[in-house]
């Protein structure tokens, strides 16, 4: 092999590490109202990447973003929650962390957001995060009859769907 090919493809594989390491990703997330926070992620959360989380002001209207480190995640089973990557087929990963109970003082389903050096803005039903790579990712949350839908697109491709179930009937499905 040549030295020029040896070259070239060490610099893809280091290319595409570093694009991984950069990439952003999303998580339905749960606050309590009690200081608790569940993350429903289709793919793991690195213990040095930020966490973007939604949150409700005084008047329940979804803001952005309260931050948390990635390492102050931890992984749980949890057995009765379910939640799905419909998209893949497979188990999500499920987190949880202590928050400020500040942070929400009723239950609250929104998004969050987690890589490095991510750039967000909010959106009416989502968020649109640019990440350190350049590349838009654009998540969107909206409930179906009986559970919560998020929905990830690059480029108008659906890269992400995660599925939670709130276990009980919802009268507006907002998913269309």
């Amino acid at each position: 092999m040549t030295t020029l090919l040896r070259s070239t493809l060490l610099a893809l594989v280091l290319s595409n590490a570093v694009h991984a390491a950069c990439a952003a990703g999303f998580a339905i997330v749960k606050l309590d109202g009690s200081g608790s926070a569940l993350l429903i992620s289709a793919a793991p959360i690195a213990p040095d990447a930020t966490v973007a989380l939604q949150y409700p002001d005084a008047k329940q209207q979804t803001r952005c973003c309260k931050q948390l480190r990635g390492a102050d995640l931890v992984a749980v089973q949890d057995p009765d929650l379910l939640a799905s990557d419909e998209l893949l087929s497979a188990s999500p990963r499920l987190y949880k962390a202590k928050v400020p109970a500040d942070w929400a003082d009723m239950p609250f389903i929104g998004l969050a957001a987690s890589g490095s050096r991510l750039q967000m803005q909010s959106r009416r039903d989502g968020l649109e995060v640019r990440d350190s790579a350049g590349i838009t990712r654009t998540a969107t949350l909206c409930t179906s009859a009986e559970g919560v839908h998020l929905k990830e697109s690059v480029k108008g491709q659906l890269r992400t769907h995660l599925y939670l179930s709130l276990g009980y009937e919802i009268e507006s499905p907002s998913c269309r």
